[in-house]
């Protein structure tokens, strides 16, 4: 099962968010071994097509999605990925409604303006912030379980931080309380260690300040990267890696 792991990323086509283009991921998964990538900028499908033509030149499964910030008293990101024809309308229409309630560029998603209903054939995948207490996963947890019952996991990222054991601990507890199953999922966005400087100086730009003065704004280390299946069997428990599979 290590042959065919989905890795959801996010490419410069999410404005100042990721240091990498559609195709290069494409290729860098392909050269790692990966049978499937997830490409899942954050509130846009800008960098689908190109992936996809990528995608078909180097025989990779392209799985299509978008990542959306959730305002929250559980704060989380949610990354849907369409199904079908369907879905993928579905979601192109859900992206359209928070792009056009705000102002150019932006986007605001509360979390009372989500409807399962509305991302009809999507599955979708909720990563809780790190700090977030016990309390707060389990009321996103059943959340979910309301809106997305049957269709919907808890992502797990491990990027060799102090907390990740205790992390896992807590997102284990939380998935035995609801029956959320966990899955292992990438956050990439950058298809090699050496984008992290690109990355540090992009993320600059973003918040406005001096690279100096950024602090916390930037990732802490460059495992934001394409990994390879090695490397994901040796940082994920055998479940979560399997469960990407599903």
């Amino acid at each position: 099962v290590l042959d065919e792991r989905v890795r959801c990323v996010v490419a410069n086509s999410s404005f100042l968010g990721g240091a990498i283009r559609p195709e290069e991921l494409v290729e860098r998964a392909k050269q790692r071994g990966s049978h499937a990538l997830a490409l899942t900028d954050e509130c846009s499908m800008s960098g689908i097509v190109r992936a996809h033509v990528a995608a078909q030149e180097h025989g990779l499964t392209l799985l299509v999605g978008s990542q959306f910030q959730v305002a929250c008293a559980f704060p989380f990101s949610l990354t849907v990925l369409a199904c079908n024809l369907s879905g993928y309308g579905n979601l192109c229409q859900f992206i359209t409604k928070l792009r056009r309630s705000a102002n150019k560029g932006t986007y605001q998603l509360d979390i009372c303006d989500i409807e399962g209903d509305e991302l009809q054939d999507c599955v979708v995948v909720a990563s809780p912030q790190r700090m977030s207490g016990p309390a707060q996963l389990e009321q996103g947890a059943r959340w979910m379980l309301k809106h997305f019952l049957g269709r919907c996991w808890l992502g797990v990222e491990l990027l060799r931080l102090l907390d990740d054991e205790m992390w896992l601990h807590r997102l284990r507890q939380v998935a035995e309380l609801t029956a959320i199953p966990l899955v292992a999922t990438g956050d990439v966005h950058f298809h090699v260690r050496s984008r992290k400087p690109l990355q540090d100086v992009m993320t600059a730009i973003r918040v406005g300040k001096p690279l100096t003065d950024c602090g916390l704004e930037m990732q802490p280390n460059a495992e934001r990267h394409l990994r390879t299946r090695l490397r994901l069997a040796q940082t994920f428990p055998l479940d979560l890696m399997a469960e990407t599979l599903h």
